[in-house]
């Protein structure tokens, strides 16, 4: 009888990582294939779920415009996620910056007097995506500035 051995695949995604196992093919001496095939397993992928607050610094206040900010952990589809906040003083909307002024969320649009906006954990980073696009967040700072309404 001739014996060939299993070949394992991996294919990654994102959201997943499947497993693909052929296994051995044996003849036997009167010419039959004998073939199995193991079950495919899928597993969570990981790379959502090794984040950790500490790797987003968040400004504290240092008086006058700039206001705390803090992160709220929390999960979706078993993901990790991290709400950016950040809360202006009574009579003013709040401003929400990343990366040391590198811009800032959509939710600043609505000039509310607080801010909330969502980070996804992608591949063991805070990431805050807005009308496509992605951005990696390492630090949040917040100012506040006087409701002209």
């Amino acid at each position: 009888m001739m014996v060939s051995c299993k070949l394992l695949l991996y294919y990654g995604t994102f959201s997943s990582i499947i497993s693909i196992v052929l296994s051995c093919v044996a003849t036997s001496p009167t010419g039959t294939v004998t073939t199995t095939v193991a079950p495919t397993t899928t597993t969570a992928a990981t790379g959502c779920t090794s984040c950790t607050a500490s790797q987003v610094t968040f400004a504290q206040s240092g008086g006058g415009v700039q206001i705390d900010t803090a992160g709220i952990p929390g999960t979706a589809a078993g993901c990790l996620t991290l709400t950016l906040t950040c809360t202006a003083g009574t009579g003013n909307y709040a401003f929400m910056q990343f990366n040391n002024n590198q811009g800032g969320p959509a939710e600043n649009q609505d000039m509310g007097m607080t801010i909330n906006a969502l980070a996804n954990c992608v591949d063991g980073n805070w990431v805050y995506t807005s009308g496509g696009v992605s951005r990696i967040v390492t630090q949040v700072s917040c100012n506040q500035a006087p409701n002209a309404g």
